[in-house]
């Protein structure tokens, strides 16, 4: 089974998780924007991840990853269809109007669909889910029946679509067909604000909805 803790990082609040492998205490770093509170999450609990994933590349999700990288030690697994946003990472965070230099993590394992990310004897699935970006990929724990959606689906609504890359078509087919497939009982923990389930969003999203 996996632990799935949720960090709020950044002034956009965004859920950074962390995964601990409850039998074998191995963890994974998802979505770090923000080095410094998960940092010292880490050091609280005593973890030390063996790699940092994330869903997308905007700022929000992956500005702190190249700080983490160089305080842990470890590689960064990253999907290439967002490898522009990656790599423009001091744009975005001009264009926002942030202070101080951004870094640009390197990337050095690429995530594609259906790759799994192992730690200790747990495993989370890899789905590319495009929309919100070119790029964006969710992770599946079958197993707890739960979901690391960055982006993609929130509770009570979507993903933004109006940024450079976005489709809400695309969306709109990665949400019906990649996460309403899923055991409706999936709690989801989105990229921003609490969680939620499958079917909850199935049947009641306002944007994207089944029947």
């Amino acid at each position: 089974m996996v632990t799935i803790h949720e960090i709020p990082v950044t002034p956009f609040q965004q859920n950074c998780t962390v995964w601990v492998c409850d039998r074998t205490g191995e963890s994974v770093v998802c979505d770090c924007g923000d080095a410094g509170p998960v940092l010292d999450f880490l050091e609280r609990r005593g973890l030390t991840p063996r790699l940092v994933v994330a869903t997308h590349g905007h700022l929000d999700h992956i500005g702190g990853t190249a700080a983490l990288q160089r305080a842990l030690g470890i590689p960064f697994a990253f999907p290439p269809g967002d490898d522009p946003l990656r790599l423009g990472l001091p744009e975005q965070a001009r264009w926002l109007g942030l202070p101080g230099a951004v870094e640009a993590p390197e990337a050095e394992v690429a995530l594609r669909e259906g790759d799994r990310i192992r730690f200790g004897e747990s495993e989370l699935r890899v789905y590319e889910t495009p929309g919100h970006t070119p790029g964006h990929v969710v992770f599946h724990d079958a197993e707890g029946a739960r979901l690391v959606a960055g982006d993609v689906l929130f509770r009570g609504s979507v993903g933004r679509t109006d940024l450079p890359g976005g489709s809400f078509e695309q969306l709109r087919r990665s949400i019906v067909e990649k996460l309403y497939v899923l055991p409706p009982e999936t709690v989801v923990h989105c990229g921003h604000g609490p969680t939620t389930t499958i079917g909850h969003e199935a049947a009641t999203n306002p944007f994207v909805r089944l029947g």
